[in-house]
């Protein structure tokens, strides 16, 4: 086998495994899948532009030249494409209730090996130091805005804790965790809402309301089921396309978070069952 087919398989092993991982983390979001092949893309054909890959069979610069243009068309593409309205038919959960519409979201799950009530719990009880990727995806954060909060002095909070005292609200029941809150980008402040319903009501233009929850079904043999969902709604079509382009951007990262917060509640939820 040529090394020129070799290093053709090689690349397609690694965009498989790369895209299997990106739609493992965040939760099947194409249009952010498609931004992020864009950019990879670009990055490549750029590199071939100043130097072809001749080891691939590519000899001619202008071939670089086509594929940047391609990623950047790409990217541009999943960034600004209208971001749809999605409506929740029949209200199943309290999320549904208090976000019933939405253009942005993720959803994921686990199985646990405890009962509801100490997975409900152990939701109450992660912190922020239990998400092991969130110092570096917050430094990266800290870096793309020039800003020299890295989260450091997160790392030991409850993570249920530190949304109440940045303004989201909360509720639900034995079984389900729900917060809400966000933020009007315009005015550059807190919604400022009390309650759930204050923020299902929330309607004023230029603000993004974000709500989350934690639901617990009993699966039977002492196992759990949790499902975790975030919802975001932006007010109108401004902020709307604006946080188009910022949710395909942290997709990946925030769907990475998400896994590990699952993970942290299982840990903790397991360990309390064995006591």
């Amino acid at each position: 086998m040529s090394v020129k087919t070799m290093s053709w398989i090689l690349l397609a092993a690694i965009a498989l495994g790369a895209v299997l991982l990106f739609n493992y983390w965040a939760s099947y979001q194409w249009l952010s899948m498609l931004a992020y092949t864009g950019i990879v893309a670009a990055i490549l054909g750029l590199m071939n532009l100043v130097m072809p890959f001749g080891f691939m069979g590519i000899r001619k610069r202008y071939i670089g030249a086509l594929v940047l243009a391609g990623g950047v068309a790409v990217s541009l593409a999943a960034l600004f494409w209208p971001a749809a309205m999605i409506r929740v038919a029949q209200p199943r959960t309290r999320l549904d209730e208090i976000v019933p519409e939405y253009q942005f979201g993720e959803w994921h799950s686990a199985r646990v090996h405890a009962r509801p009530e100490q997975v409900i719990e152990a939701v109450r009880q992660t912190t922020f130091g239990d998400m092991k990727s969130l110092g570096t995806l917050l430094r990266i954060r800290a870096a793309a805005l020039r800003i020299h909060d890295s989260g450091d002095s997160f790392q030991g909070k409850r993570v249920l804790d530190a949304f109440s005292a940045s303004g989201y609200v909360t509720g639900g029941n034995d079984h389900e965790i729900v917060m809400c809150g966000g933020a009007n980008v315009q005015a550059q402040r807190s919604l400022g809402v009390r309650t759930l319903q204050e923020c299902a009501d929330y309607r004023e233009g230029g603000a993004v309301k974000m709500a989350y929850n934690f639901a617990v079904e009993d699966a039977g043999g002492g196992w759990s089921t949790i499902t975790t969902e975030t919802r975001v709604v932006a007010l109108d079509d401004a902020t709307c396309r604006g946080m188009a382009r910022y949710w395909r951007l942290i997709a990946p990262g925030s769907g990475l978070l998400r896994r590990q917060w699952l993970d942290a509640i299982q840990r903790r939820a397991e360990g309390e069952g064995q006591k």
